[in-house]
């Protein structure tokens, strides 16, 4: 892997060869999953997958049935369960058969290198429970399931864990990468003092970027015997790096794949039908059944029963009148709520063995 080469061009970049550009070019392509992610997020977890206006102070709606956040949350579960099973690592090293035969000759070698092995086992885990990548990976699997994509990005200080909404991918046919261009933010005071001034060189008034979030694109591209990265700021190339095909730290995962396609489908896609239906009808049940619980006495106005006297007298009181003169206000819906409700029923059984 080759150093990092910190640049900064004279001029910025014509609109149509940035990285920005590329960008928006790509989005076009990812539109359909992205809001095929939303629709499914809305019924399962909605803060995953905001609308494009979303911000620190959107209100979500809350589904009105669970089954959804619930069943997402309890398979990410088991899958990280499957992936790092409580004190035991997830991966075992071992040394070829083969190379057992070579040193017969001495058989405290075999233990030696076996204790090694779990040696090097025991620090990768201590490793993950000290940068907490046991969340990033929580995380990951939630997008998963929802939207079928997620990025991971090896870090010095762990995994990091970018939406569908950040970043945008093309594969070749067989699903191997070729390009990848993430789009974040960047407090210009994050940035190094030398590429900060460059970035700003030129501005007429720099007291308005103090402070200030600026986009920041990142762009992985391949090459035949390398990967190539790219970081663009404010139409700007503010770094250069090249990966060995096999050293890349981007992890571009899908769920379902499928071929040809440079995104994947996620689990809950499958059963957004059921997962629709089950959400109308707990609606209408829950609105139905508090519209059905409102009591109301109804008194005939013609007969011996006075309402006042009827709504003044305490429990258990003495009052001159005729139960014909009073009535109750009732729905009579429950043969049709009885319907709804069964048919919810089977709709939540399904879901349930949809997500174990």
């Amino acid at each position: 892997m080759k150093t990092d080469r910190y640049v900064l061009s004279d001029k910025a970049i014509e609109d149509k060869s940035s990285i920005q550009a590329q960008y928006q070019k790509l989005e076009i392509n990812r539109e359909p999953y992205l809001q095929r992610a939303r629709d499914c997020s809305v019924l399962t977890i909605p803060t995953l997958f905001p609308v494009i206006s979303a911000n620190e102070a959107t209100e979500y709606e809350t589904p009105y049935s669970s089954v959804g956040a619930r069943g997402v949350m309890n398979l990410a579960s088991k899958l990280m369960l499957a992936l790092f099973p409580p004190h035991s690592p997830f991966f075992r090293l071992s040394v070829d058969d083969l190379v057992y035969k070579q040193i017969q000759g001495d058989p405290q070698q075999k233990t030696i290198i076996e204790d090694g092995l779990q040696k090097i086992e025991k620090a990768v885990m201590d490793n993950l429970e000290v940068t907490n990548d046991r969340v990033a990976v929580y995380e990951c699997l939630k997008q998963l399931l929802i939207s079928g994509n997620s990025l991971l990005r090896l870090t010095d200080k762990g995994l990091r864990v970018y939406r569908l909404t950040n970043y945008v991918i093309k594969r070749d046919p067989i699903g191997n990468i070729l390009k990848i261009i993430i789009k974040e933010t960047i407090n210009i005071n994050a940035l190094p003092p030398k590429i900060r001034k460059g970035v700003l060189e030129g501005k007429d008034n720099q007291e308005e970027y103090k402070d200030k979030d600026l986009e920041l694109y990142t762009c992985i591209t391949r090459e035949p015997k390398y990967y190539s990265l790219m970081q663009e700021c404010h139409k700007k190339i503010i770094l250069q790096k090249e990966y060995k095909l096999d050293q890349l730290p981007f992890i571009a995962l899908r769920f379902n794949r499928v071929d040809g396609m440079d995104y994947g489908r996620g689990h809950v896609e499958a059963y957004l039908g059921d997962l629709k239906s089950l959400e109308g009808l707990s609606r209408a049940i829950l609105e139905g059944s508090s519209a059905s619980a409102k009591m109301l006495f109804m008194v005939s106005p013609n007969g011996t029963t006075r309402a006042s006297a009827l709504a003044k007298a305490p429990n258990g009181a003495i009052i001159e009148g005729s139960t014909n003169d009073v009535s109750v206000l009732q729905a009579n819906k429950f043969q049709d709520f009885r319907v709804a409700f069964e048919a919810m029923n089977r709709i939540e059984t399904r879901l349930n063995f949809a997500f174990l």
